[in-house]
């Protein structure tokens, strides 16, 4: 049974990115409890295909929003979009004008809708900064597929065990 939490989604703010290098390990190793140990976090965020989500974060085009339990102040969640380059593409990319999103949950707060909250709060951002389209990649055996379809994004193409995910913007 989930832990009932009372959360709030606030606009990411510059001293959230060490908590963004978190939740970029959250996203990498999201399996759940009991499916195998965890790689070391030092080994999973050295590696550049992971690094280049949180890696000079800053920069123009980088927005996030991060989920706040309100009984007791703690980070439970973050997500978050940057642009990539052709040179430097993510996992879900579609273009170089197409933020791709990123989005993790503390696994003692999964499943009680903070991916949810946090994931209209992106788009509606990503909105606001004008934006027409947002991508990312997801495992097909992560649940999270679900919420994303349940959002707006649609399946562009397979690669390898994920899917490669965009949503409309200007709908």
């Amino acid at each position: 049974m989930a832990v009932r939490t009372l959360y709030s989604v606030r606009p990411g703010e510059p001293e959230d990115v060490e908590f963004l290098w978190d939740m970029i390990y959250e996203a990498a190793e999201w399996h759940p409890e009991g499916s195998g140990a965890k790689p070391p976090r030092e080994e999973v965020l050295s590696d550049p295909s992971i690094s280049h989500y949180v890696e000079g974060w800053g920069r123009a085009g980088d927005a996030a929003v991060v989920a706040i339990d309100q009984t007791d102040g703690r980070r439970i969640g973050a997500a978050w979009y940057r642009l990539m380059s052709t040179q430097d593409p993510g996992y879900g990319f579609v273009d170089a004008s197409t933020p791709e999103v990123a989005i993790a949950i503390v696994p003692d707060r999964r499943g009680i809708g903070v991916g949810g909250a946090l994931l209209c709060a992106l788009l509606d951002t990503a909105r606001l900064q004008g934006f027409s389209a947002l991508s990312l990649s997801v495992e097909r055996d992560n649940p999270a597929a679900e919420l994303y379809e349940r959002n707006g994004f649609v399946k562009l193409f397979p690669v390898e065990g994920s899917w490669t995910m965009k949503v409309d913007l200007s709908e």
